[in-house]
């Protein structure tokens, strides 16, 4: 079965022994049930055989007479001049459209005729194929009191009778009756029968007989001839005709207003097949034993295979670490104790990954908090030295500012305050930043910050952008002249976002994914700590999420972009 387990033969699955078992035990009993049935059915079924050819013939002078007040109530009701006179005409199309839906396998079209012209039909096509010559035809043959039938006649292949009734003295309502319906296979029961249908004057009208193949085709064709010399008989006997096909039993009834001749055709052979009928029977009831034998057989199988499938998959499911695996079963058996025993194991195990992937979280956190307080020795050495210069040099109220400068970042970058700050920290220390790194390099680089106050609220973490900052610092000092640093930011519309670009050479693409992908890449730079471009990127993702983070433009002598994608929300004093 396709459920079983790959590896696993068909017959050792128990699914599959379960249902080969239900099948035969189903099957056994319903042979002993139809071979009792197939003795005590003999007579009843000899009896029935002998009214049957009788009730085919009455069976379709009833629904033809059932057919034709059917339609003759529907004409009466549409030749209601009010339906006329209070109703639109998209609203007459409809209801004549509802009359055909429901009326489909008997009506072939419904129209009205005004003034020598149809004005509506369903279908809507077929007003175009109505000639004037039946439209005169239904004119002069329909008077106001009663319905009038054509003879049948041909449309589109197809012969049809119309049935017309007068609604004023220009208006008429007609439908086109096909005669396939009046014989066609779901009016019959019995499987051997062969119903023909002529008028009195022997035209042929309709039958029930599937002309798919040439042979049968051409047993229609000698079977019409036969029949037509039949038709001036009256009342209900039998007959019996031959063609090159064989020997057939024919009975005849003409008990209808209209002077059609109904015929039902049956093989001499089957007129009376008790045998073969107690046969067919017993047939029946063997496929009736296998079809419900495959379907008990299948519920069966289906109530013990579909736990099993669902309790495999999620066992595959968990084997793959797809934690959040459960099975669910709407039952109340041993399934249940597995599915309840699995989903405990499976949240038990669930929550002693949260609690492990909660600490590596925290031990990250402080890697990075430890990484950010580590002020780097050679920028302070290289910061206090162009200091003593300015103090040697006599500048003493820019050695001040400067001295003031480095105690802010040197607080900021401590634990005295919090790991998150708002866009507007961390602008006032970068110009802190930058106004030291101008000391120490003069003129090789430019700062611009050219970020709106309406995004000072936003939260950052700390260091944030002295770090991106720094990073296009120190690899544009390879270029020649001045690299041109800015700081700006906007919003889209999934949040915040800054960006620092500079004119700098560039980054080779292998050693800017050496910073962004290595775990444990410190920053390559002398600079402020050892934050690095990965642990900035891992910094953003553990506060806001993964969504949020870094993402880098690249371009050869064009300089880096770097955007920073943060949450568009308002942070709280931290």
């Amino acid at each position: 079965m396709s459920g079983r387990l790959r590896g696993t033969r068909f017959t050792s699955s128990v699914s599959a022994k379960l249902f080969i078992l239900t099948f035969l035990s189903v099957v056994v009993l319903f042979l002993i049930i139809g071979f009792f049935g197939y003795r005590r059915l003999f007579e009843p079924l000899k009896q029935n055989n002998e009214k049957a050819l009788q009730g085919s013939v009455v069976q379709i002078e009833n629904y033809i007479k059932t057919l034709m007040n059917s339609l003759e109530s529907q004409l009466i009701f549409l030749s209601n001049p009010v339906l006329y006179d209070k109703m639109e005409e998209s609203d007459f199309t409809k209801l004549i459209d509802n009359i055909m839906t429901y009326h489909r396998d008997q009506i072939h079209s419904i129209y009205l005729i005004d003034r020598d012209e149809v004005r509506n039909s369903s279908p809507y096509g077929y007003r175009f194929f109505i000639t004037a010559d039946r439209i005169k035809e239904i004119r002069n043959n329909t008077d106001k009191s009663g319905v009038h039938w054509t003879p049948p006649h041909a449309v589109s292949e197809r012969f049809v009778i119309t049935v017309s009734k007068q609604i004023d003295k220009n208006r008429f309502i007609a439908l086109d009756l096909d005669l396939n319906a009046l014989t066609g296979p779901q009016i019959i029961q019995g499987e051997q029968r062969r119903i023909y249908l002529f008028t009195g004057d022997g035209q042929y009208l309709s039958s029930n007989t599937y002309l798919a193949y040439p042979e049968t085709y051409k047993n229609h064709l000698e079977m019409k001839d036969a029949l037509q010399k039949l038709t001036r008989t009256s009342g209900t006997s039998f007959n019996s005709i031959r063609t090159s096909y064989g020997d057939y039993t024919v009975l005849s009834s003409k008990q209808n207003r209209w002077d059609w001749v109904v015929f039902s055709v049956i093989e001499e052979s089957q007129a009376f097949p008790l045998m073969d009928s107690l046969k067919r029977q017993l047939v029946l009831v063997l496929l009736i034993a296998i079809v419900l034998a495959a379907i008990v057989s299948v519920w069966i199988t289906n109530y013990i295979r579909k736990p099993v499938i669902v309790i495999t998959r999620q066992f595959k499911a968990a084997a793959r670490g797809e934690l959040d695996s459960r099975i669910k079963l709407k039952r109340n058996d041993e399934f249940t104790h597995i599915a309840d025993g699995f989903n405990r194991m499976m949240g038990n195990i669930q929550s002693l990954f949260d609690d492990l992937r909660v600490a590596e979280e925290k031990k990250r956190h402080h890697e990075l908090k430890v990484l950010q307080s580590q002020i780097h020795p050679h920028f302070l050495n290289n910061t206090l030295n162009a200091i003593y210069c300015l103090g040697e040099t006599g500048q003493t109220e820019k050695m001040c500012e400067m001295i003031r400068s480095l105690m802010g970042l040197l607080q900021y970058s401590t634990d005295k305050v919090g790991d998150i700050v708002t866009v507007e920290d961390e602008l006032q220390q970068l110009e802190d930043y930058v106004q030291i790194m101008n000391l120490r390099y003069g003129d090789v680089f430019e700062m611009d910050i050219a970020v709106p106050e309406i995004y000072y609220g936003t939260p950052i973490p700390k260091l944030t952008l002295i770090t991106l900052a720094e990073n296009s610092i120190f690899y544009g000092l390879t270029k020649k002249g001045t690299n041109h640093i800015i700081v700006t930011a906007g919003d889209r519309a999934d949040g915040i976002w800054l960006e620092v670009s500079d004119t700098g050479p560039g980054i080779d693409p292998s050693k800017l994914a050496s910073m962004t992908e290595e775990t444990s890449a410190p920053n390559p730079y002398k600079g402020l700590n050892n934050l690095g471009l990965r642990n900035v990127q891992d910094r953003i993702r553990l506060t806001f999420g993964y969504p949020y983070g870094l993402h880098f433009k690249n371009e050869p002598d064009e300089g880096l972009t770097v955007e920073v994608h943060l949450p568009a929300r308002e942070t709280r004093a931290i």
